[in-house]
């Protein structure tokens, strides 16, 4: 059941929304928190990320212990083979998911270690182990999942149990775990007789993303996309639908401002300077730049705050825009960067990240060099394409 009034509080902080709507033909998730833009989804479910395949081998790379797999009649990508308990040949079927999306002339990411999540489980094809998110530090909690679940995982599987499980009582768990167990029973059945190049298994992006978004943030959800609505009310996922005529929700939250804002290149900042976001085959280059500034007043304290305020807003360019691989940040002046002020507080951002993002080091040149993981296609390829 919706609480209207909380709704009403969160759309007037703009706190913790995720508002979903049809923009250049696509739909967009916005996740608002603390009065800004957060993050924004690609909720148009066509990536393949996720779904398992019974693929066919078409070519065996015996000095990069990899394979080159057709998953369907068009699409193949690259799997490596370590650790795989079985020889296979070329010609052979073979169980894989789609671990990583094409990315321009490379083919898409397998792996044979299988992932199938539900809620908040995943259970885990090649490790056997229970393991538990390291955001519950509840050691009692801890206690609790390891004794309930760990008598669940079996040679061929094991478990991970998401940050947000918390949020849900051991029964639901146990459901969660049960059917994640059914469905993977299920895709190896079905694969001994389903031919090659056949889909076993198609993960519903979409419906995961929301309701992570619903559980982890205590959000809410509000659209003006009925089968988004309906989806989210099948599954008993606290939404709000939009059907306002007059006042669509592009125009109340602006979200093709947003949108545009995020795949510029050229980002303000609230003191005067600004970021300049390059993208390049082999990284994506950041140049820092006083712009507008005043230095009438300390030159050196200015410098210094417009780098720490450059280093809070390229942490969050990088979620919202969905920048991945390496990045080299060139700020302004050198004396920050070797003293180590710079990278301790631009760690401490990355740390925010719902993926992995390390800060590395600075260069011989002084440039702080970063890296973040690949979990999606970047904002401006999806955008791109659809020119």
């Amino acid at each position: 059941m919706i609480n209207w009034f909380l709704l009403v509080k969160l759309e007037e902080t703009l706190s913790n929304i995720l508002v979903v709507s049809k923009v250049r033909n696509k739909i967009i998730g916005f996740q608002f928190e603390e009065n800004k833009l957060s993050r924004i989804y690609n909720l148009e479910n066509k990536s393949l990320v996720g779904n398992i395949y019974v693929g066919y081998v078409k070519d065996i790379v015996k000095n990069l212990n990899a394979a080159f797999v057709e998953i369907d009649g068009e699409s193949k990508g690259f799997l490596s083979l370590k650790n795989y308990p079985h020889k296979i040949k070329q010609g052979d079927k073979i169980l894989v998911q789609v671990a990583g999306d094409k990315v321009k002339t490379k083919d898409y990411l397998l792996t044979w270690k299988l992932n199938i999540s539900v809620g908040s489980v995943i259970l885990t094809v090649g490790n056997n182990n229970f393991s538990i998110s390291k955001k519950i530090d509840d050691s009692l909690l801890r206690e609790q999942y390891k004794n309930s679940f760990s008598h669940f995982c079996t040679d061929e599987y094991g478990f991970i149990l998401r940050t947000n499980a918390q949020s849900k009582d051991l029964k639901n768990l146990e459901n969660n775990i049960n059917e994640a167990i059914e469905i993977y029973n299920q895709t190896v059945n079905k694969f001994n007789f389903l031919k090659a190049k056949t889909l076993v298994y198609k993960k519903d992006k979409q419906l995961e993303v929301l309701e992570d978004f619903v559980l982890k943030k205590d959000g809410m959800v509000i659209t003006d996309v009925e089968q988004i609505y309906e989806s989210l009310k099948a599954a008993d996922i606290c939404a709000s639908f939009n059907d306002e005529k007059k006042i669509n929700l592009i125009n109340k939250y602006s979200l093709e401002k947003h949108l545009q804002n995020s795949l510029n290149r050229h980002v303000w900042l609230k003191s005067g300077g600004y970021l300049i976001i390059e993208h390049t085959e082999a990284m994506t280059v950041i140049d820092v730049n006083t712009g507008k500034a005043d230095f009438k007043s300390n030159r050196d304290k200015t410098i210094q705050k417009i780098n720490e305020e450059a280093a809070k807003e390229i942490a969050r360019q990088l979620q919202i825009r969905n920048i991945s691989g390496t990045i080299i940040v060139d700020f302004i002046g050198s004396d920050e960067l070797k003293n180590g002020n710079l990278i301790a507080v631009m760690r401490q951002e990355v740390k925010k990240d719902y993926v992995s993002c390390s800060v590395v080091d600075i260069t011989k040149l002084g440039l702080m060099e970063i890296t973040r993981k690949k979990q999606e296609q970047p904002l401006y390829e999806i955008f791109s394409e659809a020119k």
